[in-house]
């Protein structure tokens, strides 16, 4: 049957596309004639016993998933996020799996070892610990898919990132998760404690006494809801809802002479998660250690009579309690107690930091399946692909731009179908990722030049342009200077000229009895807007300006204006910025232009990098590969605009001011680095390729000297300019 669809789908599509007819059939001769090579055959096989059969260029059809690309005018396209969900779904699952194998080990931890088979038999009580264990941790999980997002927060200082986002309801959500899951572990803990812990709820009294609560184990539920709400806050701070991919999509080579199979291949997941588990423990101890010195003041202060009140009150429903509600003479803080939830809360806060690597490490993996692009099954991947790049929601873009890169530099096949996909509503499939890839980039230099110059702080680091004032010059077609712009019409003025008079010259007298009115009216009008307080005459004023300066020295008369009281504050408001409690308060450079260059309130370098690397390799490789010659004619254009981009981020980064809070006066911005490097490597790989077919391709010599000069590398910083640059930092 799938046979006789797949013959049958090819023939189908000779009535569609006529230019495919003769090929078509073809191809369908031969999927009837070697079917075992279709289904069972490496592609390597089937693209040489098809071409052995028929030497047109459908063979390339037989591999990377574009056999089925052609079904795309008779199939209904699929949205991107169809195959985008089912692989996030398989990562999920794999993570969790990973979750169940960690709980099972901390389950064999909290349990007694009294038997050989039952303490870490998974069907008796190690196995129900574990599970309980796993509701702890998979709550984190839940909380995680809940508020999932792709890109940096960017945002001008700490303290404009918390008045943005400490209100929201997310900061609830995350706190409520936390304390659900301490509470699990904590009663798991509880649970799990040997008798001679001494952790049950209720004491049973000696003789004839009643049973009494016990507070050692408030006092370790305590702790744990205490290491909830302050791993929350962590949470949030460090926002760990947010999945790092990968900002370099592409392999690069260090020695282009290497084979393929000698150059280094990416780190799997496993790998990166083996390799963090020494600085998660590192972190989880030590976070666990301050909270356990600091717990025993913070519970007496503020938790103790609260939580003993609450607790007693419960417990009298089902036990017959004393009556008294007056708090134990002995204190929970016995060295024993400590020593326990110091070893309890490390096991809790590995619970959640392994669970948080665990998710976003195996979210963060690339949009493949079967070392194949996950749109290869859908009967049209362009298509697919196309819905992704234009998709609203960043994530959703984000992993179609990533597989965009993917096929660009690594798969062939599909690369063929998307240079031939010429008949496609909307565009051609390449016209259509070039305005996809177009659009990302110059959204970028909307931030970058509309940036206003009045926003920034007039105090910057004074770094000149090497080679900045010739390039711009090229770009506007000539190196003279620029012809003076027509004059933008406006719409009809409803009011006068300005006044160009002094204006502190007294009005003239009205002449005729309408201006008399009109000034009585006005002088009527403005009374009802003035304070009730009389304004201070010329002499009075006279008389303070002297009183003053009688009283007050020049000296002191400047120290108490608003300059003075600056100068004489400037210290301790520097002082106060330079200490840890100053730095939510600081502009930082790095944060400032990351936001400009991003946007707001989540950016991604990486978006931007895969639209650049993409329109570079899918150029180089359409030399080639590109039977119809469209890229060729778009390679002018992509030049223009890596060149544009490219200058203009280099001269907002060297112009870019220092914030008078940013005391550091660090100028680094790796997120800009990273953009600036992808312009410069696309530029000289796409400049490599088509250097000789300039003139073949009319460009114009000045925007090919320009994007020449852009290309070349920086120059390294003398060291004098270095020495410089640390004095005024």
């Amino acid at each position: 049957m799938t046979l006789m669809a797949i013959t049958g789908g090819c023939q189908a599509i000779a009535l569609q596309v006529p230019w495919l007819e003769y090929p078509c059939l073809q191809a369908a001769a031969f999927i009837r004639r070697e079917p075992n090579y279709l289904f069972g055959a490496p592609i390597a096989t089937q693209q040489r016993k098809c071409k052995a059969y028929t030497s047109f260029n459908i063979c390339h059809f037989f591999g990377d998933g574009a056999f089925t690309s052609t079904m795309a005018a008779t199939a209904r396209i699929r949205p991107y996020k169809d195959f985008l969900t089912p692989a996030l779904h398989r990562r999920f699952t794999r993570a969790a799996a990973t979750l169940l194998a960690v709980c099972y080990a901390e389950s064999l931890l909290l349990g007694e070892w009294n038997s050989f088979i039952w303490s870490w038999f998974p069907l008796g009580r190690a196995g129900f610990r574990t599970g309980l264990l796993f509701i702890s941790a998979f709550s984190i999980f839940v909380l995680r898919v809940a508020q999932l997002h792709v890109g940096q927060r960017t945002s001008s200082s700490g303290i404009a990132t918390f008045r943005e986002y400490a209100f929201r309801y997310q900061t609830i959500q995350t706190t409520g998760w936390y304390l659900f899951s301490a509470w699990i572990f904590s009663e798991v803990f509880i649970y799990s404690a040997p008798t001679a812990a001494n952790m049950k709820w209720i004491t049973e009294g000696k003789n004839n006494e009643r049973p009494r609560l016990n507070e050692r184990p408030i006092y370790i539920m305590a702790f744990f809801l205490v290491l909830a709400v302050l791993q929350s806050a962590i949470h949030l701070a460090y926002d760990y809802d947010r999945v790092d991919l990968p900002a370099i999509k592409t392999e690069k080579k260090e020695d282009a002479s290497k084979p393929e199979s000698e150059t280094a291949k990416p780190i799997g997941s496993s790998t990166k998660i083996r390799d963090s588990l020494p600085g998660i423990v590192a972190k989880s101890f030590g976070r666990v250690l301050v909270m356990t010195i600091l717990m025993p003041f913070v519970y007496s202060i503020f938790i103790r009579n609260t939580a003993w009140k609450y607790t007693l009150g419960f417990a009298k429903l089902f036990w017959n309690l004393p009556k008294t509600t007056s708090l134990p003479i002995t204190s929970p803080f016995h060295w024993t107690v400590l020593g326990r939830t110091l070893y309890g809360g490390v096991l809790l806060v590995l619970l959640w930091e392994i669970g948080n690597r665990l998710f976003s490490t195996y979210v963060a993996e690339g949009p493949l399946k079967n070392d194949r692009p996950i749109t290869y099954e859908s009967k049209d991947p362009n298509g697919s692909l196309l819905t992704g790049l234009k998709g609203k929601k960043l994530q959703t873009r984000a992993f179609a731009f990533w597989e965009l890169v993917l096929i660009a530099e690594r798969y062939q096949g599909r690369r063929k179908v998307i240079f031939e996909d010429i008949d496609r509503k909307g565009g051609s499939t390449w016209s259509q990722i070039l305005t996809a890839c177009t659009e990302t980039i110059t959204s970028m230099d909307t931030r970058v030049q509309t940036l206003d110059p009045a926003s920034s702080p007039t105090e910057h680091v004074d770094i000149k342009p090497s080679r900045t004032p010739q390039i711009v010059s090229m770009l506007n077609g000539s190196d003279k200077s620029a012809q003076p712009e027509e004059p933008i019409p406006t719409l009809p003025r409803l009011t006068g000229d300005i006044q160009k008079e002094n204006i502190w010259n007294a009005p003239p007298q009205p002449k005729t009895t309408a201006e008399r009115i009109a000034k009585g009216s006005a002088a009527l009008a403005s009374e009802y807007g003035n304070t009730p307080t009389a304004p201070i005459t010329v002499d009075g004023r006279r008389l303070l300006t002297q009183a003053t300066s009688k009283v007050l020295t020049p000296e002191q008369q400047q120290a108490l204006s608003p300059q003075g009281i600056w100068v004489a504050l400037s210290p301790y408001v520097t002082q106060f910025l330079q200490s840890p409690l100053g730095w939510p308060f600081r502009q930082e450079f790095r944060r400032r232009i990351a936001a400009v260059v991003l946007g707001q309130p989540y950016g991604d370098a990486g978006i931007i990098l895969d639209s650049v690397d993409a329109l570079s390799l899918f150029a180089v490789a359409s030399l080639k590969e590109d039977v119809y010659g469209n890229v060729q004619k778009d390679v002018p254009d992509i030049i223009r605009m890596l060149t544009k981009s490219l200058v203009s981020l280099e001269v907002m980064r060297k112009n870019f001011g220092v914030h008078w809070t940013d005391v550091s006066g660090d100028i680094e911005s790796p997120e800009v680095d990273l953009i600036v490097g992808g312009l410069r490597g696309a530029l000289q790989n796409i400049i490599g390729a088509f250097g000789e077919y300039f003139d073949d391709m009319k460009m114009n010599r000045a925007d090919v000297r320009a994007a020449r000069e852009a290309a070349k590398a920086p120059e390294p910083p003398r060291p004098a300019e270095m020495q410089e640059a640390r004095k005024r930092k």
